[in-house]
């Protein structure tokens, strides 16, 4: 159980919480396995989990056509685009935004190794919120912090992105 505490607690997600209440978090998280190659979520797949990774690495891919164009086409066969790799060594989390709302998974995650992660479904996490205002609050604030330097950082490589653009049809 310690080691488990003292994995959660270096994950930003759950910073700054005390090894209680990690413990309730532990009380709500469950531990499922993948094999290498699994797919453990599919972009565009409805998601309502959130994974720590506990063992093993996955890929993160995302798909790099606008859904429905191109279709048939040569141009979009190995569409899917790997960006970065996950391990446990990182204390990476992936699928939070599920907490948060009801969308489509933004990327695909595949188990490079044989996986084991902590999974936390969004009702669950909900109700332990909602039993412990203080508790579900903290947690709240670090998923902001997270998506909030998550979309800093998309809007840094969209703005790099359309200047390469501009460069480029410039030239033409």
């Amino acid at each position: 159980m310690e080691q488990s505490i003292s994995l959660l607690q270096e994950t930003d997600i759950f910073k700054n919480l005390t090894p209680t209440e990690i413990g309730k978090v532990l009380m709500i998280a469950r531990e499922v396995k993948f094999a290498e190659d699994d797919i453990v979520m599919k972009e565009g797949d409805f998601g309502d989990k959130l994974y720590i990774i506990r063992k093993g690495t996955v890929e993160v891919a995302k798909c790099l056509t606008m859904e429905g164009m191109g279709e048939g086409d040569d141009i979009t066969m190995g569409k899917n685009k790997v960006f970065t790799r996950l391990d446990a060594s990182q204390h990476a989390v992936f699928g939070e935004v599920a907490l948060l709302e009801e969308t489509k998974r933004t990327a695909t995650i595949r188990a490079v190794t044989n996986c084991i992660f902590y999974e936390i479904r969004k009702d669950e996490f909900l109700q332990l919120a909602e039993e412990d205002n203080q508790l579900g609050y903290r947690i709240l604030l670090n998923l902001a912090r997270i998506v909030s330097a998550r979309l800093r950082k998309a809007d840094e490589d969209t703005i790099k992105l359309t200047t390469a653009l501009s460069i480029i049809l410039k030239e033409l």
